[in-house]
């Protein structure tokens, strides 16, 4: 394949990818929306809770074996003999962990509840537990499909979890007449990976129907390896992007907790286009790793560096004087405009590492997941020591203050690693 056609792949995928995070951003937001108007702010944000520890725990129930399974995925897709065993060498210790991770979720749920001081916590999280199964077994499917540089039908299944959410938050709108369930909304996580394991188990098995002998045995200690060097990334990761909600429930009330979820509703929204070009560019990062093209993959990361940037100013800037009209018109809820300034300190923070972000898991396709790992927990330690400091003082406002100056400080450590142990300038 030429560049010019390669390139024209690259943004025919892109394109998708974004019109399925714009699936996202819709269906994220009338989530929301419709919890808060369906019910009350408390359960929203007992839902967000109960969300925040399913993220948690996925994290370790898929062990970072996914990322295995893209990394050597991408660098083998040349050679369909090697992927049935990169592919079931994955799958295999995934569905043991997963199972083991699945019951410690839900035998965490009443110290989670008594730690957040709330009650219906227990119950969201024992409502998304079968959920936490399906979803570890999905990211080393859906990271087999990235891995092959599908990314239409990567886009197409991304889109799939986030409508049979909605789909089954309509059911409880349907059947839950006298609004007393609401504590049960996290069931809504169950539901859609449930189905959207059996497509990707349909998607996969073609994929692989006409590759070559499985040797699956050589290659569940190269994943395991790879899994126990970046878990505490994956966890890291996660815990990160939900460390102020579950500081938010520790300092304040639920209330608050469901208030500020609007601003970092909308804040993920935005950082999810970054998240989207981080998985078109991860295959290619692991091929030109593997090949050792170090200069065109620092021509590469400036032009994507650049252009994104760019972009995502003009984005940040609408959004920070945008918000929150729209939503607080489509809600009719004045907890909305309670989250203007947090939403604004996390915009900020957004556009001064946007740049970088794409290109944060470099280290992952390099091989190197355990100083991933060391990257993640700088991330985790600033972001928890900045929270603890500035919500007693400035509450919500503190919390996207301490999250933005964290990712901010978190990337110097990434770019010093990455020069150090790859040779490659970010």
């Amino acid at each position: 394949m030429n560049a010019e056609s390669e390139k024209r792949r690259f943004e025919s995928a892109m394109v998708w990818n974004f019109a399925s995070l714009a699936v996202l951003g819709v269906s994220g937001i009338a989530l929301n929306l419709l919890i808060g108007r369906l019910y009350d702010a408390a359960t929203l944000g007992v839902f967000n809770q109960a969300l925040a520890a399913y993220i948690f725990f996925s994290q370790a129930a898929v062990g970072g074996i996914d990322r295995s399974a893209l990394k050597e995925v991408a660098a083998h897709a040349h050679d369909p003999s090697r992927l049935r065993g990169i592919i079931w060498g994955a799958l295999t210790p995934t569905l043991l962990l997963a199972a083991l991770v699945t019951l410690a979720f839900w035998l965490a749920r009443t110290p989670i509840a008594a730690f957040l001081d709330s009650p219906g916590t227990a119950t969201g999280i024992a409502a998304a537990t079968p959920g936490l199964f399906f979803f570890a077994l999905n990211k080393v499917l859906l990271g087999v499909v990235n891995g092959l540089n599908r990314m239409r039908a990567f886009a197409i299944y991304q889109s799939l979890r986030y409508i049979g959410i909605l789909a089954c938050l309509a059911g409880f709108a349907l059947l839950d007449t006298e609004r007393v369930r609401g504590n049960e909304l996290a069931f809504v996580f169950t539901f859609a990976e449930a189905v959207l394991f059996l497509v990707l188990a349909v998607e996969v098995g073609l994929q692989m129907r006409g590759f070559g002998p499985s040797h699956a045995g050589d290659w569940i200690g190269k994943h395991l390896v790879f899994g126990i060097k970046s878990a505490g990334s994956g966890v890291l990761l996660e815990l990160n992007a939900r460390v102020d909600v579950l500081m938010i429930g520790y300092y304040l009330e639920d209330r608050m907790v469901g208030v500020y979820t609007f601003a970092a509703m909308v804040a993920e929204g935005m950082y999810q286009l970054l998240v989207v070009l981080q998985n078109m560019y991860n295959p290619v990062l692991a091929r030109h790793l593997a090949l050792r093209s170090t200069g065109e993959l620092e021509a590469l990361i400036r032009r994507g560096r650049r252009n994104t940037w760019a972009g995502v100013f003009v984005v940040g800037v609408a959004a920070a004087f945008i918000y929150p009209w729209p939503f607080d018109w489509l809600a009719g809820n004045p907890a909305i405009g309670e989250s203007t300034r947090a939403f604004q300190a996390l915009v900020l923070g957004i556009v001064l590492c946007a740049g970088l972000i794409p290109f944060a898991q470099i280290l992952l396709m390099a091989g190197r997941p355990g100083w991933h790992t060391l990257y993640m927990a700088s991330a985790v330690a600033f972001n928890i020591l900045g929270n603890a400091l500035l919500i007693p003082v400035l509450g919500i406002v503190g919390a996207a203050l301490a999250t933005s100056a964290s990712m901010l400080l978190s990337i110097f450590v990434l770019r010093l690693i990455t020069r150090q142990q790859l040779g490659v300038r970010l």
